[in-house]
């Protein structure tokens, strides 16, 4: 006992005894229990209490104290203040009566027994304080001591209830076991905790089966192990394990649901579960299991490989790859030619699906060959160790009707050739035939297969005869299989010499299949028919000028006996008859012989002497034709000759020369001449057929005129002008006999005028300048008029029609010069106008008069006039630079020495034309180039000296083609392949060259310069490449061709192309074969979509399936289709000309049926023609120009431009004004816009016209553009007084003696310039004494000296 300890008493203190303050035993004072530091201070602190209480009770009581011991027990789990003992218990009985308290120390440990129960301190009754948990604390132990020294030591141990069940650490659990686990197999489980003790902790184990299991009859699985529970303290029931009693079968249960219970020994117990998933891990140990113990099949012999035959399927009752069967056919392998294996026997034929068991087809069938097929189909698993199961496939391959019946024939005729005489009679046999199939018979075949109804087989074969015609017929022969071909009727080879006949043998497949074996039977010939002449009697004729040896007619017989045999020769022999002779006109010492003779083989019967008609006019002959059978048979016909005259006497015309006039426009149809010619021959030869030539030496018929060929009328065939035809026709008449012989005879006709042409002003304008100083009597300009009639009405009178000022000047009517007939020095620089008219002989006017403007200007010279309105030339654009292209000629006025200058106003817009200045000569500057620029329109002045007075011409200058450029293909080469069989006639390539030049220089022709061998031909004017042999036995696979594009130029120019063309070998099986290579077709950017463009067409050679055609994927063939069908090429979208003009793109030809067929292609080229389907486009809607006023014309002032995206003459251009053509003009080629006239901005300052632009496409399109000129101003007006008129004196009167300074007049100047150039500064002129003054801007005239001034 420790001597330290608490007095527990009243506190007051006692004599020799130490002070401590007591404490309370229902509670401690300090840190709490749990606080940081509380707990280490506490255990100090009782320790020393404990050690003071021994030393006091040993310093009291001496070593003589006694130690009493007391047990207590409570039961755990009591509410608070439960009664557990009283210390005094512990002390003799004696002394349990005394008082005065205890003093109390606890064990040296840690012990919470002032926390779990109340002391009291005076009577030492011991009560909870609060719930005790044993299994937190079992046990507590303190030592109490009494004032008189007693020491009771009391033991408290907390009895243990059964408060808890047994738990396991989880509440599930699973494992896995493989089913392969042999019986003992011990599995290991974590065991129940129960913090009770003694027989409240875990007790045993018990597996609890499920009410809603069956059991099972074979006993359980599992039973558990584990050890027994001993006396306390005993060790756990551990281990506990699960023992496996008998084998697991996952097949049959894969997993096992277990209910483990741990129990304890309260009263009543308390239990704990553990549910128990016990996997059972699948192993390799059942095999494969077939469905069937033997599979039979049946299949088509027409099956296809890959076709499905029958289905195997086997299981395995084992999970993942020892469940999973793979299937194989089990077959004898042989070393393959690529270093494998190949199966052979039964299972070559067949294979089956790995994964599926599906029996396939492997390669083609036949049962005629083999018609069952047996296989063992192995079924292996995927474990480690595989399991193996077979089975036995029986596979009957049912027969298709797929092989046709074959037909043997044995001839029994004669020699044993297709041939039978025509003699045989109706019975006589000509063959043998015997059919046979190499297919079954259907109820063998059922019989075999043990499952089909209907048989596929045709073991049954129907023989028929076509084209027998009732002359042959089959007969049984007694077997089966087995006939005979008769002859059933009369046969008469001159009728019908072969027959075609046509053994058709049919099975009973279904469908039946046939063979048809055709047979040419010749009928053998005899001698039974005679000769027969084609006519009965042959008339002929023949000149009596025939030399002898001259064949007259040739007399024919056919025999209708085999031609080639003795039975159809023919022999001929002639027969002279009596023939009438005149003895009268033979010669002294003639006589009438023999004429004529024939040729026994021909029969062509020939002169052999000299004829005279006059001697003997007819002969008549008897010809015999004879064969050269046994016994011969023979003919006779009669020919009749008569002698002919011969043509001795030429046609005669009446006249050898006609002249005849004949009005123009005479109608159609109306005849104006007959000629006569006649023929002193009789017959034929008297007679005349009359032809007409145009011209003297020319063998054409004149298109103007006809002559009926009977009547020699000569009429008129089409409207004739004689201002556009020529005014004299001279025509040829030939007029020939029945013999050959003509004569000619010459017409001249003479086109009689009639007044159908109005007078034509060319030109129709006219613009001239001169000088306002010019005197009367000059000629001014000269208009001229032209009349395409002749004669009177021909001759043009030309009239000045009255306008204003246009007395000033007259005109001769006859040469239509204009003169001045009046002074013009009145007039202030202006333009005049002047209008002529024309009128011809019979009364017509032009319709259009002429406009003349003339300009009166400030000079005393006229301007220069051009020789002629308009200069044609023309230059070969190969000219070197500076060449001459010709001269234009001005003449300058009679009272002028001034030279010309000459210049180019427009149309000159490259500098590729110069003119010399005062020469007019002009040359070339720059190359031409006839491609590029086939005609220059220029515009020349002449200008006289300084003077602003210019005239001008029109030059057309034509740049005429030379053959300066070469033909020029797309490619310098190519490469085509065709195939060994493309038939002859094949066109395999078109080649395509162009040429820039024109007319002949750019007409192409097209060869082949070399080739080896000759067998490829070319079309000169296409180009197409065609093969023109046959390739059967070519040894060449590759041939070259240089093909050679020639102008027909002088010289001409070529260029090559080298195309390589490869011969390439036809396949096993020849597909298809386009009828061209190469199709090539021209289209018109306007054709609508669907439009038929081209059919292509390819033809199958060993199949009569139908062809289907497609195009390739590309951009080109997009824009067509093709039917799948037909072969119809048809648009699918809208071509343009100006986006692409030339698509290629290759076109597919196959047979969907047969697969094994490639399919073919061929080339095809489509050109795309343009259509005038693009209106010209301006460059700018509106044009605005700026000119500056100008006494001279200024010329060229601006450039109208516009694009057309046609081409040829759909995107050629033409430029017309459609206003204002008085002051400006534009060139029609080059769109330059010209000022035709001097522009005055006083007179008007703004211009609008109208340019019309149109393409030469047929309908034509156009645009207009409108063009605003303003005319900019120059100083060139003199300021004027309109008070004063020209030439007139402004009178003013002043009175004298009027003072200085006084206003005499106003007067004011006017100036039509504007700007600063109309600002008006005034001043009095010098040599007056001055007498007046100007006053500021106005002019105010003052006085100032007194004067009398006249102004």
């Amino acid at each position: 006992m420790s001597p330290s300890g608490r007095k527990m008493g009243e506190g007051r203190q006692q004599r020799g005894v130490p002070v401590w303050e007591r404490l309370p035993l229902g509670g401690r004072r300090g840190s709490p229990r749990g606080m940081p530091g509380g707990g280490s201070r506490a255990r100090a602190q009782r320790s020393l209490f404990g050690l003071l209480v021994h030393a006091w009770l040993w310093a009291s009581s001496g070593s003589s104290a006694q130690v009493f011991n007391l047990s207590l027990s409570v039961d755990e789990g009591l509410p608070p203040d439960t009664l557990v003992g009283d210390i005094r218990a512990g002390l003799p009985a004696a002394q349990q009566q005394e008082g005065g308290g205890f003093f109390l120390s606890e064990d040296s440990d840690d012990s919470p027994l002032l926390d779990d129960f109340h002391v009291h301190p005076d009577t030492g009754i011991i009560r909870t304080a609060r719930c005790l948990d044993r299994e937190q604390r079992d046990h507590y132990s303190f030592v109490a001591a009494t004032l008189l020294g007693a020491v009771v030591q009391v033991e408290i141990r907390v009895n243990d209830v059964n408060d808890h069940s047994p738990r396991f650490p989880r509440d599930s659990l699973q494992l896995n076991v493989s089913e392969l686990s042999p019986p003992g197999t011990a599995i290991r489980l974590p065991g129940a905790h129960d913090p009770d003790a003694g027989l409240f902790s875990t007790q045993g184990y018990t597996l609890v089966q499920s009410s809603d299991l069956p059991k099972n009859p074979a006993g359980p699985f599992f039973q558990l192990r584990y050890g027994t529970p001993g006396p306390p303290p005993s060790l756990p029931l551990e281990p506990l394990d699960l023992v496996l009693l008998r084998r697991l079968d996952r097949e049959e249960l894969e997993a096992h649901e277990l209910l483990i219970e741990a129990w304890d020994g309260g009263i009543p117990r308390r239990t704990g579960r553990l549910r128990v998933e016990l996997r059972v891990l699948d192993e390799n140990d059942n095999p494969p299991v077939f469905e069937q113990g033997e599979y039979r099949a049946v299949v088509r012999e027409d099956a296809q490989p890959g076709a499905e035959v029958c289905r195997v399927r086997a299981t395995d009752r084992d999970l993942g790859p020892n469940g999973q069967v793979h299937y194989s056919v089990r077959a004898r392998q042989v070393p393959g030619t690529g270093g494998g294996s190949e199966p052979v026997g039964d299972a070559a034929y067949f294979t089956v699906e790995e994964l599926s068991g599906v029996v396939r087809v492997r390669r083609p069938l036949d049962r005629e060959t083999q018609a069952w097929h047996q296989l063992v189909v192995e079924a292996r698993d995927g474990g480690a160790e595989p399991e193996i199961a077979t089975v036995r496939v029986s596979i009957a391959i049912l027969d298709v009707n797929d092989n046709p019946p074959t037909i043997h024939l044995l001839f029994l005729t004669e020699g044993g050739a297709a041939r039978v005489s025509e003699g045989a009679g109706p019975g006589d046999y000509v063959a043998r035939v015997s059919v046979s199939d190499a297919d079954g018979d259907p109820e063998k075949e059922e019989d075999a297969t043990g499952e089909l109804g209907v048989g596929l087989g045709g073991g049954s074969i129907s023989l028929s005869l076509e084209g027998g015609e009732g002359a042959f017929a089959l007969q049984p022969g007694g077997p089966p299989g087995v006939f005979f071909l008769c002859v059933e009727g009369p046969l008469d080879r001159e009728s019908r010499d072969l027959y075609e006949l046509r053994l058709v043998a049919t099975d009973a497949g279904s469908p039946p299949l046939s063979t048809v074996e055709t047979l040419l039977l010749w009928v053998a010939d005899l001698n039974d028919q005679p000769p027969h002449f084609t006519q009965e009697h042959y008339q002929a004729s023949v000149s009596e000028a025939a030399a002898p040896g001259t064949a007259v007619v040739w007399v024919s017989a056919s025999d209708e006996d085999e031609a080639g045999t003795d039975h159809s020769l023919l022999r001929y022999a002639l027969v002279q008859l009596l023939a009438p002779c005149n003895p009268e006109a033979l010669p002294p010492s003639a006589e009438c012989e023999p004429s004529f003779t024939i040729n026994p083989e021909s029969g062509v019967i020939s002169t052999i002497r000299t004829l005279d008609r006059e001697t003997q006019e007819t002969v008549e002959l008897r010809i015999v034709a004879q064969d050269l059978g046994e016994p011969p048979l023979s003919a006779t016909c009669l020919v009749t000759i008569t002698v002919d005259d011969v043509n001795d006497n030429e046609p005669i015309f009446r006249r050898q020369v006609y002249n005849v006039t004949l009005a123009e426009h005479a109608p159609v149809g109306h005849c104006f001449l007959q000629v006569k010619a006649s023929d002193a021959d009789a017959g034929a030869y008297g007679f005349v057929q009359y032809s007409l030539y145009d011209g003297f030496q020319s063998d054409e018929a004149p298109p103007a005129f006809r002559i009926d060929p009977h009547d020699g009328q000569i009429c008129v065939s089409q409207d004739i002008d004689r201002e556009r035809d020529p005014a004299t026709f001279d025509l040829l008449v030939k007029a020939k006999d029945g013999g050959g012989l003509s004569a000619q005879a010459f017409v001249r006709v003479e086109l009689e005028d009639v007044n159908d042409n109005h007078p034509v002003f060319d030109p129709s304008t006219y613009v001239t300048s001169i000088s306002g100083q010019t005197q009367p009597g000059t000629e001014i300009i000269s208009v001229r008029a032209t009349d395409r009639d002749s004669g009177t009405y021909g001759t043009v009178a030309y009239e000045l029609i009255p306008g204003d000022l246009s007395s000033l000047f007259t005109i001769d009517s006859t040469t239509g010069i204009i003169y001045l007939t009046s002074s013009l020095s009145h007039l202030e620089p202006t333009t005049l106008f002047l209008m002529v008219c024309a009128q011809d002989g019979g009364g017509l006017t032009a319709a259009v008069n002429a406009d003349i403007t003339i300009h009166i200007l400030q000079t005393a010279l006229a301007p220069a006039e051009f020789e002629r309105p308009k200069y044609t030339f023309s230059v070969y654009e190969d000219v070197p630079e500076d060449s001459p292209v010709g001269t234009v000629k001005a003449r300058e006025s009679l009272n002028s020495s001034e030279p010309i200058f000459y210049r180019i106003s427009s149309g000159n817009l490259d500098g590729k034309f110069s003119i010399h200045p005062w020469l007019g000569t002009l040359r070339t500057q720059k190359p031409l180039d006839h491609e590029t620029q086939p005609v220059a329109v220029l515009t020349v002045q002449a200008q006289l000296g300084s003077s602003p007075v210019c005239s001008s011409t029109e030059v057309n200058i034509t740049i005429v083609d030379v053959n300066d450029n070469h033909p020029e293909f797309l490619t310098a080469s190519d490469e085509i392949r065709i195939s060994q069989t493309t038939p002859a006639g094949t066109a395999v390539y078109v080649a395509r060259a162009e040429d820039k030049d024109s007319g002949l220089n750019g007409l192409i022709r097209y060869s082949i310069a070399s080739q080896n061998p000759g067998i490829f031909t070319i079309d000169r004017g296409l180009g197409v490449v065609y093969l023109r042999g046959s390739l059967g036995a070519e040894v060449l696979q590759k041939h070259t061709l240089t093909l050679v594009a020639e102008d027909h130029g002088a010289p001409p120019r070529a260029s090559l192309l080298m195309l390589t063309i490869v011969i390439e070998k036809p396949e096993q099986n020849p597909a298809l074969t386009f009828e061209n290579l190469v199709y090539q077709v021209e289209v018109s950017e306007s054709l609508s979509l669907t439009t038929q463009i081209l059919r292509i067409q390819a033809h199958p050679q060993h199949t009569t399936s139908q062809t289907m055609y497609s195009l390739e994927a590309s951009v080109d063939a997009a824009a067509f289709g093709v039917h799948p069908y037909t072969g119809w090429m048809y648009l699918r979208r809208q071509l343009d000309y100006e986006s692409t003009r030339t698509y290629r793109f290759r076109v597919f030809a196959g047979i969907p049926e047969d697969r094994s067929l490639q399919n073919v292609s061929a080339s095809v080229i489509v050109h795309v023609l343009d259509e005038n389907d693009n209106s010209p486009t301006f460059s700018r809607d509106v044009l605005f120009l700026k000119v500056e006023e100008n006494p001279i014309p200024p010329g060229v002032i601006g450039k109208i431009t516009a694009i057309d995206p046609d081409s040829g003459k759909n995107g050629q251009l033409s430029y017309f004004l459609l206003s204002d053509g008085k002051f400006f003009r534009i060139n029609p080629n080059t769109g330059e816009l010209i000022g035709w006239l001097a522009l005055d901005r006083e007179h008007q300052m703004h211009h609008q016209m109208t340019v019309l632009v149109t393409d030469h496409g047929s309908p034509p399109r156009n645009a207009t553009m409108v063009v605003y000129i303003t005319v900019t101003d120059i100083n060139d007006n003199r300021p004027f007084f309109p008070q004063c008129l020209p030439g007139k004196e402004l009178h003013i009167k002043v009175l004298e003696g009027q003072p200085v300074n006084m206003l005499v007049t106003t007067v004011f100047a006017k100036d039509l310039d504007e700007g600063s150039n109309a600002e008006v500064l005034y001043s009095i002129s010098a040599g007056q004494r001055m007498i007046f003054k100007q006053e500021k801007q106005k002019f105010t005239k003052k006085q100032i000296n007194k004067a009398t001034f006249k102004f």
